[in-house]
């Protein structure tokens, strides 16, 4: 059977069940911006499609999706009110955040997707939800000194934020900011664990810094840098067990993959594409690493004994549009 046959067999399987419901495998949701809608990534890694958005189209103009998948908060609207969309249930609601103003300028999701960081530029003020997504309530309001908007922001599962603000890294605590990296050029990432562990991208520098204890008696070390095969990263993302790193390369379309203890040197793959993230995916460690267009989408597959890059194409009979 040829490959185009498989994914017409593939595709042929899924529609009708996914008409109703989203049961089956699945690898998450991602936001067309071309369509301001949220489509799902149907099927395995190696043998997954980009399937038609989901109904009803709402009017999204920002969006964060959960690491667990499980849901999207999105701003929505001429009015850009904050909304939580349950992404397992059809059709869609978008449900409002009570307490959340309107129309942040950045919205960051924790490693488990039970905190946000909502980011208003006009007031340099800072959000943070927890109970996401069935109960979300404010639980703290923060601010960043005048003129500090931020490259970079990290939230954790306890409600802890961090924020890159030029050449340092600071902990956004209710009395200030307390800074826990300086030294800095420009920050592109922040991924920050719930073991208080915080890995920090310097895309300028090609520099990856590990900071442990961000809230405490601060340890900082770096981990990697451009004799490792880091250049421009856009991103960084632990692995589940918080036991390896994986940094994405803007500018060699390449992926680091570390070993966070470090018995084992750092491995790279090589994508072929121009990575824009690491965003999580259902799954052990698996990650998008670009944005939905006209060519397949690609994703990292990084499980510990093998680590692969492996392509999504766009539903076949979209693409027969294109």
């Amino acid at each position: 059977m040829t490959t185009g046959k498989i994914w017409l067999a593939l595709a042929l399987i899924m529609a009708p069940a996914y008409a109703a419901t989203i049961e089956g495998p699945r690898l998450g949701v991602v936001f067309d911006a071309a369509t301001k809608s949220l489509r799902p990534i149907l099927g395995i890694p190696g043998a997954a499609i980009l399937a038609e958005p989901l109904e009803p189209r709402l009017d999204l103009r920002k969006t964060a999706v959960s690491p667990m998948q499980d849901y999207v908060l999105a701003t929505e609207g001429e009015h850009n009110q904050v909304v939580v969309l349950n992404v397992g249930r059809l059709p869609l609601q978008a449900v409002p955040v009570p307490g959340a103003g309107r129309g942040p300028d950045q919205i960051v999701l924790s490693s488990g997707g039970g905190v946000a960081a909502l980011y208003y530029k006009e007031t340099n003020r800072i959000q943070v939800f927890s109970g996401l997504p069935g109960a979300p309530k404010s639980t703290a309001e923060l601010f960043l000194s005048a003129g500090q908007t931020p490259s970079a922001l990290g939230a954790g599962e306890d409600g802890t934020v961090l924020a890159a603000v030029g050449s340092s890294v600071y902990w956004v605590s209710p009395r200030g900011e307390v800074p826990i990296l300086t030294g800095l050029h420009k920050v592109a990432s922040i991924s920050l664990s719930a073991n208080q562990t915080a890995l920090i991208a310097d895309s300028a520098a090609n520099q990856i810094h590990r900071v442990r204890n961000v809230t405490g008696t601060v340890e900082a070390d770096v981990l990697v840098g451009p004799e490792d095969g880091v250049a421009a990263p856009v991103a960084v993302a632990a692995s589940h067990d918080n036991q390896r790193a994986f940094v994405a390369n803007g500018k060699t379309g390449t992926i680091v993959i570390l070993d966070l203890s470090g018995k084992t040197a750092a491995t790279k793959l090589s994508c072929g594409c121009t990575v824009t993230g690491l965003d999580r995916l259902a799954g052990n460690d698996v990650f998008r690493l670009t944005e939905p267009s006209a060519r397949p989408m690609w994703v990292l597959e990084a499980a510990a004994h093998q680590s692969r890059i492996l392509f999504v194409p766009d539903d076949l009979s979209r693409s027969g549009q294109k």
